[in-house]
């Protein structure tokens, strides 16, 4: 008689390990990262930007990317919030951007990671209907991540106080409101420019 080799716990760690190396080098080869390291502690400048864009999971229903980019205290543009062929922008200082990427680095998201720098512009390449999928580009790179709806609201709530700009706050929260979060004492009427 022949003898059993029986495959225990031992070989079943054994190919978790496989495939978690296998995933990691693919990561790496795609130019990929799992690690928040490089997007979260690279240094803020005028190149780091910020994209949130939610594709509704009611398909007549849209509304473009919104782009939180940097310029200086004194600029009058954060007060605006330009509507572009494409997408809506607004304006915050370093500092604020700062502060944002610091609460995205705590909040539940996976992010991958690349070398090449991208333009904070628009895009609607969502991860499907129900999906909002955040960008930053900084200087050395781009970072991406997606979240779920029933995340959403939460999620991009724990943001609001990383933004002090009374211009931009508002739009990042009719942003929300747009996509059904509750807002408390929210007026969408604000800003009557918005809707020119």
């Amino acid at each position: 008689m022949g003898h059993q080799v029986r495959c225990g716990h031992g070989f079943g760690q054994i190919r978790l390990a496989i495939v978690t190396i296998i995933l990691f080098l693919a990561a790496l080869c795609s130019g990929q990262t799992v690690s928040k390291n490089r997007v979260f502690s690279a240094p803020v400048d005028k190149k780091t930007g910020v994209r949130v864009f939610y594709q509704h999971d009611i398909k007549d229903y849209f509304y473009p990317p919104l782009i939180i980019g940097v310029i200086d205290k004194d600029d009058p543009r954060r007060s605006t919030a330009p509507l572009g062929p494409e997408e809506r922008h607004v304006f915050v200082t370093a500092a604020e951007i700062l502060n944002l990427l610091e609460r995205l680095s705590h909040a539940n998201m996976f992010w991958q990671e690349s070398d090449t720098v991208e333009e904070c512009g628009p895009s609607y390449k969502a991860k499907g209907l129900g999906y909002l999928d955040i960008t930053v580009v900084y200087s050395k790179g781009t970072a991406r991540s997606s979240i779920g709806r029933s995340e959403v609201c939460n999620v991009l709530e724990s943001m609001d106080p990383a933004i002090n700009t009374p211009r931009a706050l508002w739009e990042f929260q009719l942003y929300r409101w747009f996509n059904d979060c509750t807002i408390p004492g929210f007026d969408p009427q604000k800003y009557s420019d918005h809707w020119e």
